[in-house]
């Protein structure tokens, strides 16, 4: 298997922040926190989907990720839930890795806006 296959080259955690600009990473850590806590107040199953597609945006190295997140948290008498879809546009660079940014467009600055290599 070729190194493309088996190394990681999309930071998860950095993805999962960038995708609506943080609201996503906020609606995924309420959906888990709610989900969570009423599973153990009716002692029922609960559930949280998140779905992406990617669809390549025509002449660039982009694509627009669809993120769906969908959750169902039980209660006394049944279960609640929401279901939300947007849109994040991303490049797509060495190996499909995924970021806001072209990898070197912005490689003077770190991902708080500071000079990379500032002294």
């Amino acid at each position: 298997m070729s190194e493309q296959f088996t190394s990681a080259a999309t930071d998860v955690s950095e993805f999962i922040t960038d995708l609506d600009a943080g609201v996503f990473d906020r609606k995924l850590s309420i959906a888990l926190s709610q989900v969570a806590a009423a599973s153990v107040d009716h002692d029922k199953v609960g559930e949280v989907s998140i779905k992406f597609s990617f669809k390549k945006i025509p002449g660039t190295s982009q694509v627009h990720v669809e993120h769906s997140l969908k959750y169902s948290k039980p209660t006394m008498d049944g279960k609640a839930g929401e279901e939300e879809k947007r849109t994040t546009p991303m490049h797509v660079g060495k190996y499909g890795k995924l970021s806001l940014a072209p990898e070197n467009q912005l490689s003077f600055m770190d991902r708080q806006g500071n000079l990379a290599n500032a002294e």
